[in-house]
């Protein structure tokens, strides 16, 4: 088929699909006739281009029909060995994955991208790969790497000088530079985008060029030039048929009403949003549209409405949260770079064997008279480069090794939490509520049931809030660290709150007896987490009717807090495995309650992160005592 003909199919197939989409909510996509199509074609080649057409053209319109024809395209292309084929096909795959929510599996098909498009040498494949292994790192939060691949995205198209793509690359990075709040190179790199974008008036790429530009004025206060923006790429998203981009434009607007309180203008965008996110199968934009359409309903006081929506999102969040945070997805990312660390290492060693070779004959050539001499200077050389390279190859594996066993323990920890910690209160409580029935209880059994699954049911929040929150710091490093000017003894009388109906389980007592006049200039998150684990530990070894006190000493360089208890103690012993991955422990509660011990690594790692420190005191059967000390602000 001639290609002049073949582009007038897919356009025409295209239109078509348009046609469709407006035309029929029941069935936006008219599969048969895309499949008729498709069928037509003879070739072995011009089948599989055409599944990988149809697979790219509807992966921000139907992401289950466009799942469908990208997996025929990598059969066919593998059982035909159509190399360019297959490789595309997996680049569509990953980024179908990735407007679904479904991270591990877009990261695994972007690997496989990578690796396919790089032994094939397919430059603009391998672009397209770079972008789909930099929107998965985008959706971790791990903004810095996904600047690095949007760049190598970047540098491959201006090479090709595929100037569309170039387009959609400085829109890629001008987003994630707004993400890590880097403002400035955000302007900069959206600027250029927008220019670049103009020039090729390119409907699609204009659009996502101006909801970059609506983030940047909402950032900045300026809510009316925001929702400007915003409805502009709506409409540049509704002629490049993209419902991803109208999605995420339409819910923006709705956000920004939100902020202003105008909750009725939000709901009808934020519905408009909502069916186009479920048309489209898009579980992250969905879960975050139910979320904003829930505090629109809520302000607006249709709680019931509220209620609905705030349940349809922690439905859709928790399996998001599954994918975002999962140990699988991490160990493939860990796996990943090491063994793109490994493929740069051993083409630095290719390169240096190849350069002392070409030297060496170059020489050999030209200094014929001190042959002899030149190659013992020449050998004696490349041992002593390959002694160094060896050194400093050993020490980066020594290195590697080092990160992996920490990842590993950090695995192990992760998974001993989830089969021990967590596993077992889920299935009491899944045992226990379907008796707990008053009509078939007395009241004091009833009643002795509800305070013991309400104690499990407080216990097993804790654990999941400091899981997350151990997790986040582990993998993305301690977030925050804003610093603001806070009262202490206020600011702790927010998590003695927060606990006092845990301590009143066990009659115990929490007395705040900081000094009113003491104030602090940090991050009163950080703070906040600390105190609040320090409090949580003391509640959990104090027996019935104790007493738990918080005191404040303000010395010469430092602000001392302390959280003092009448608990059971500890010897020095425990008190030296205290605060470490390796050596870290947990023993039962004086009402046997369980725990992972992260909380007092939290409390050390967020200690560490504001050069803070923590001072423990203790003696078996006398209590102990946690003290945080605040270096005075300079």
């Amino acid at each position: 088929m001639k290609p002049g003909i073949k582009k007038i199919i897919y356009l025409f197939s295209f239109t078509l699909s348009s046609i469709l989409i407006n035309a029929s909510h029941a069935q936006p996509f008219s599969k048969d006739s895309i499949d008729v199509l498709i069928n037509k074609e003879t070739g072995v080649n011009e089948r599989a281009a055409q599944l990988n057409f149809f697979a790219e053209l509807l992966a921000d319109k139907n992401t289950v029909l466009a799942t469908s024809y990208a997996n025929q395209a990598l059969v066919l292309s593998t059982q035909h060995k159509i190399h360019k084929e297959k490789g595309k096909a997996l680049n569509n795959l990953a980024w179908i994955k990735y407007r679904k929510g479904d991270f591990t599996s877009a990261f695994e098909y972007s690997t496989q991208a990578l690796r396919w498009n790089e032994q094939m040498k397919n430059l603009p494949e391998l672009a397209a790969s770079y972008r789909c292994m930099a929107s998965v790192y985008n959706s971790q939060g791990n903004y810095k790497r996904a600047i690095d691949f949007f760049e190598k995205d970047l540098e491959l198209h201006s090479r090709l000088a595929d100037n569309r793509s170039i387009g959609r690359a400085l829109n890629n990075i001008a987003f994630c530079f707004f993400k890590q709040k880097a403002m400035d190179s955000a302007r900069i790199f959206n600027q250029r985008a927008l220019e670049q974008n103009l020039q090729l008036n390119d409907n699609y790429l204009l659009a996502f060029s101006y909801r970059n530009k609506g983030d940047l004025a909402e950032f900045e206060g300026k809510l009316d030039s925001a929702r400007m923006y915003f409805s502009k790429a709506i409409q540049l998203a509704e002629k490049a048929k993209s419902i991803q981009l109208q999605v995420t434009g339409l819910y923006r607007i709705g956000r920004n009403f939100n902020n202003e309180k105008k909750y009725t203008a939000a709901i009808a965008y934020l519905e408009k949003a909502l069916a186009l996110g479920i048309q489209m199968g898009a579980k992250s934009e969905t879960a975050l549209i139910y979320n904003l359409l829930a505090s629109a309903h809520e302000g607006n006081g249709n709680f019931k409405e509220a209620y609905q929506a705030q349940k349809k999102f922690s439905s859709l969040n928790d399996s998001l949260y599954q994918e975002r945070s999962r140990s699988k997805l991490a160990e493939m990312q860990a796996k990943f770079e090491a063994e793109r660390k490994q493929t740069e290492i051993n083409q630095l060693k290719r390169d240096k064997q190849q350069q002392d070779k070409e030297s060496q004959q170059k020489t050999f050539l030209n200094i014929s008279l001190l042959i002899t001499s030149l190659i013992f200077v020449i050998m004696l050389l490349v041992i002593w480069r390959k002694n160094k390279f060896k050194t400093a190859t050993n020490l980066l594996l020594n290195q590697q090794k080092e990160v992996l066993e920490e990842t590993l323990l950090l695995k192990d920890k992760v998974f001993s939490i989830v089969s021990h910690d967590l596993r077992s209160p889920i299935a009491s409580l899944n045992a226990v509520l379907p008796m707990l029935d008053p009509d078939t209880l007395d009241k004091d059994t009833y009643k002795e049931l509800k305070d013991k699954l309400t104690l499990q049911v407080q216990n097993l929040h804790y654990v999941l809030d400091n899981l997350l929150v151990w997790s986040r710091s582990r993998m993305k490093g301690i977030a925050g660290n804003e610093s603001i000017l806070f009262q202490l003894k206020k600011q702790t009388e927010y998590s003695v709150n927060l606990l006092k109906a845990l301590a009143q389980q066990k009659g115990i007592t929490i007395d705040n007896q900081i000094d009113d006049e003491l104030y602090y200039m940090s991050d009163s998150q950080h703070y906040d987490i600390i105190i609040r684990n320090l409090i949580l530990n003391a509640i959990k070894f104090t027996p019935e009717k104790g007493v738990i006190r918080l005191i404040s000493e303000d010395q010469n360089n430092h602000i001392r807090i302390a959280v003092t208890d009448n608990g059971v103690g500890m010897t020095q012993d425990q008190i030296n495995r205290l605060f470490q991955l390796k050596t870290h422990f947990t023993t039962p509660g004086t009402h046997k309650e369980k725990g992972t011990g992260l909380g007092l690594l939290i409390c050390a790692e967020y200690a560490a992160a504001n050069n803070w420190n923590i001072e423990v005191k203790s003696e078996p059967g006398k209590g102990s005592q946690f003290s945080l000390i605040l270096p005075k602000n300079t």
